[in-house]
């Protein structure tokens, strides 16, 4: 029986690296929107932390200069969360442009595979087939043999 080879085999190479590179960029994409919504719970953590010093100190006597300086740290922290929700935005985005890759590179190397698995079944039946006029063959010849009777 002939060894089977697959024609496509390079092909097959390429797209399952391709598969492979997008599944990296994927997961590169999920750890940089990670480290974006942690880096947005601790500003937010700070505006709560900076509100919560706010309330406190409205207790006690009013010192405008204090009150300036905190709304200016405030009003930074606020950009600072803005900026923060701006970058998990663009995370996300590219979180679903990278999902999307990766999905199209399986479903190209799923197709090179189905493509494989067929190649593969035909061959095989062509085995079976050469095999079996072989069996044919083989059982014709002894049944023409002439038989010796004692």
């Amino acid at each position: 029986m002939k060894k089977f080879h697959f024609p496509l085999r390079s092909v097959a190479t390429v797209r399952s690296h391709r598969e492979m590179l997008a599944k990296e960029a994927l997961a590169a994409a999920v750890q940089a929107r990670v480290a974006a919504g942690a880096r947005l719970a601790e500003s937010r953590l700070r505006l709560s932390d900076m509100e919560r010093m706010r309330t406190s100190a409205r207790l006690g006597r009013f010192r405008p200069a204090d009150e300036v300086a905190f709304a200016h740290s405030y009003r930074r922290e606020r950009l600072i969360e803005g900026e923060c929700v701006r970058q998990v935005d663009l995370a996300s985005s590219e979180v679903e442009v990278r999902r999307i890759a990766c999905i199209e590179a399986n479903r190209a190397l799923k197709a090179i595979e189905r493509f494989e698995a067929v190649a593969l079944g035909a061959h095989r039946s062509s085995a079976f087939r050469a095999e079996q006029a072989e069996f044919d063959e083989l059982a014709g010849r002894r049944a023409a043999r002439p038989r010796h009777f004692l």
